[in-house]
C-alpha cells in the first residue's frame, strides 16, 4: 500500500505511468507530472477504468474511502458512476456519506428537477392559497378573485418556466383595458405574489411578474371614501367592541382623530410628544413630506397616550412590539382591530388611511379653514397660503382637532360631551 510519503516522490518521467495501493487502486502519473486517482476493475467479463480525481486535491485517505464504496458498487453489479457521478457523492463519501443517502439526496434531487419542470401557474397559485391566503385573510374568496377570474383563465395550465415578461406583460395590459388599471394593478399585485411563492418553494427560478414595474401598469385613482356621521359611531363601537389588544384600539380611535398616516403614530417615540405644552412632533425622517410635523394634542389624545404610556411597560415607543419592546411595531398590526370594526359596523371599501378623508371631509363641512386642515394633514397649501409658516396656524389647529375630538366622542355617544368617554366600555 501507497503513503502519502511515496506519492509525493512520483516525479514526471515524460510518458504516463502508475502505482498501485491495492485492490485495484492506483494513482497516475501523467508526463508533466499531473496524479490522479484510477480504480481498474472487471464488470460483466469487461475490464473498465474509472478516474476519482486528482491529487492531492483527493488525498489518499480520501481516496481509499471512496474506493471502498466502488468496490461495493462493483460487488452490487452496479458501475462506479452509476453513483459516484451523481452531484455532491464525492464530497459525501468523504463526509462519511453511505450508498443509501446519497441515492437519497440524489433521487431528491432528481424530485425536484421534476417539479421545476412540471409545476404549472395553477398548481403553485392553489398551493399560495391554502397556505397563506386561507389562513391569512379574513375573506380569502373575496381577495383571491383576481387570480381566479383573471390570471388562472390564461395562466393555470402553463408550466411556470414557460411564462415569460412578455406573456405576463401582454395579460396585464389586457387586463387593464378591459377591466381598467385597479384590476390591472391588482391582477399584477397577485401574480408576482405568487411567484415568489413559487420561487421560495423551488417550484420556479424566475419572477416574470416582478420585472414589470406597477408604475407602467398605471395608477390608481385617488380614493375618496369617508365616513358618515353614522358609520363614524358604528366604527368607533366596532373598535372598542373587538377582542383585541387595547393599544390598538386606542391606535385607531388616534388615527381618526388626529388624522395621521398609519406609520406617523405606530412609529413614534415617547421623545416626540411634550405633554407639557400638547404636541407632537414627528421628526421629517417619518413624514412623506420629508418635513417636521408639529401635531396639536386635544385633551382626549393626551390621556389616550397617557394610557398607552402605561401600557408600553417603559418601552421607547408609543406602540411597541409585543415580542420586542425596544423596537416599534409594524403599522399592520392593527389591520385585524380595523377589519373586526368594519364588519361590526357594516362597513365596506374603508381602510385605515381613508381616515385622513374621513377627517378632511368632516371638518371643511363644519367650518374649518381649508389652510387650516390642510396643515393639520401635512399637505402642501397652494397659492399665497401657502407662504406663511406653519406656526401661524397653530392655536387655529389645536381649536380643530378639539373641536373634531369632541364631535367624535359626541357621535359615538349620540349626547353632548363634557369629558371623554372613549375609556368606557361600550
Amino acid at each position: 500500500m501507497l503513503t502519502d510519503t511515496e506519492i509525493k516522490k512520483l516525479k514526471a518521467t515524460g510518458k504516463e505511468y502508475q502505482r498501485a495501493d491495492g485492490k485495484g487502486l492506483v494513482i497516475v502519473v501523467r508526463a508533466k507530472g499531473t496524479k490522479f486517482w484510477r480504480y481498474e476493475f472487471r464488470l460483466d467479463g469487461k475490464k473498465e477504468k474509472y478516474g476519482y480525481g486528482n491529487y492531492p486535491q483527493i488525498g489518499l485517505s480520501d481516496a481509499r474511502k471512496i474506493h471502498e464504496v466502488a468496490r461495493q458498487l462493483i460487488e452490487l453489479g452496479k458501475h462506479p458512476a452509476s453513483l459516484l457521478d451523481k452531484p455532491n457523492a464525492i464530497q459525501m463519501i468523504i463526509d462519511g456519506g453511505s450508498i443509501k443517502e446519497i441515492e437519497s439526496q440524489a433521487a431528491t434531487i432528481k424530485e425536484n428537477e421534476l417539479m421545476l419542470a412540471m409545476t404549472t401557474f395553477g398548481d403553485a397559485a392553489e398551493k399560495y392559497k391554502a397556505e397563506w391566503v386561507n389562513v391569512k385573510w379574513k375573506d380569502p374568496e373575496r381577495g383571491w378573485s383576481p387570480v381566479r377570474l383573471h390570471l388562472l383563465p390564461k395562466l393555470a395550465d402553463l408550466p411556470l418556466e414557460l411564462i415569460d415578461v412578455g406573456l405576463i406583460r401582454e395579460l396585464i395590459y389586457d387586463i387593464r383595458e378591459h377591466k381598467g388599471v385597479a384590476t390591472a394593478l391588482s391582477s399584477h399585485a397577485w401574480a408576482e405574489r405568487i411567484f415568489s411563492f413559487a420561487i421560495e418553494h423551488d417550484y420556479c427560478k424566475n419572477n416574470p411578474a416582478g420585472l414589470i414595474k406597477a408604475a407602467r401598469v398605471g395608477n390608481r385613482n385617488k380614493r375618496t371614501r369617508w365616513l358618515t356621521s353614522p358609520e363614524i359611531k358604528r366604527y368607533l363601537t366596532g373598535i372598542y367592541q373587538s377582542n383585541g389588544y387595547r393599544g390598538y384600539k386606542l391606535a385607531l380611535h388616534l388615527l381618526l382623530m388626529l388624522a395621521l398616516r398609519k406609520n406617523e403614530l405606530c412609529g413614534a417615540s415617547w421623545n416626540e410628544i411634550d405633554f407639557d405644552k400638547g404636541e407632537m412632533l414627528i421628526p421629517a425622517g417619518r413624514m412623506k413630506t420629508k418635513k417636521d410635523h408639529l401635531v396639536m394634542l386635544p385633551t382626549q389624545a393626551l390621556e389616550m397616550l397617557k394610557e398607552l404610556q402605561r401600557l408600553c411597560g417603559g418601552s421607547p415607543w408609543v406602540l411597541p412590539m409585543s415580542t420586542d419592546p425596544s423596537r416599534a411595531m409594524n403599522g399592520n398590526n392593527i389591520s385585524a382591530t380595523h377589519a373586526a370594526a368594519l364588519t361590526y359596523g357594516d362597513i365596506i371599501d374603508y381602510n385605515i388611511h381613508d381616515h385622513r378623508h374621513t377627517a378632511s371631509t368632516l371638518l371643511r363641512e363644519q367650518g374649518h379653514s381649508p389652510e387650516v386642515v390642510e396643515t393639520a394633514l401635512s399637505h402642501a397649501i397652494g397659492g399665497m397660503a401657502g407662504t406663511y409658516s406653519h406656526a401661524q396656524y397653530k392655536t387655529q389647529r389645536l381649536e380643530m382637532l378639539q373641536s373634531w375630538a369632541d364631535f367624535l366622542d359626541t357621535v359615538m355617544t349620540e349626547r353632548t360631551v363634557i369629558q371623554a368617554t372613549f375609556r368606557k366600555a361600550i
